[in-house]
């Protein structure tokens, strides 16, 4: 009998301890939300994101105008609502994205970091969101100057200013 006592006793305090150790090991459904909340919490401080006072085409065409008077050369504007059809979305938005970036600005910027820094993107996303408006999304390029120094950190202001102006009097 005692060696069966002793037996259980020695049960009960192993599966005691692991029951510990998954208890501490595993995050609790709570530290799960507060940690997901975290990563979009830095997700939003990444992009800039806008609702526009136009409409979904006017707002692409104002952008489009605005870049090439801000003296931006302007690349391809690509139809993300076809691509994400293509790619068996059934119930895809309007979505475009506008490619415009300052003449020379990733050169400029690779030079200064000596490849340190990824190219900047460049682009405004406009897309109609579920409530029937449209909004634009970008790069959150003044934070990101923030965190840079000496030339980096110029050029990123500059840009960021550069792309408030292409904004302004489009989006809220």
């Amino acid at each position: 009998m005692t060696k069966f006592l002793a037996s259980l006793l020695a049960g009960l305090l192993l599966a005691g301890a692991a029951q510990a150790n998954t208890a501490i090991g595993q995050p609790s459904q709570e530290q799960m939300q507060q940690a997901m909340l975290r990563q979009m919490q830095m997700l939003a401080t990444l992009f800039d994101y806008r609702r526009s006072r136009l409409g979904f085409e006017e707002t692409i065409a104002a952008i489009t105008a605005a870049a090439e008077r801000q003296g931006w050369q302007k690349g391809p504007t690509h139809d993300a609502q076809a691509a994400l059809k293509q790619a068996g979305m059934a119930d895809g938005r309007r979505m475009k994205v506008i490619m415009a970036c300052p003449a020379g600005f990733n050169e400029r910027l690779a030079q200064t970091t000596q490849g340190a820094l990824p190219p900047h993107p460049c682009r405004f996303t406009v897309f109609e969101g579920r409530d029937g408006k449209t909004y634009i999304v970008k790069m959150n390029s003044t934070y990101f100057a923030r965190s840079l120094q000496g030339e980096a950190g110029r050029l990123m202001t500059a840009i960021a200013a550069d792309e408030d102006a292409i904004l302004r009097g489009i989006a809220e």
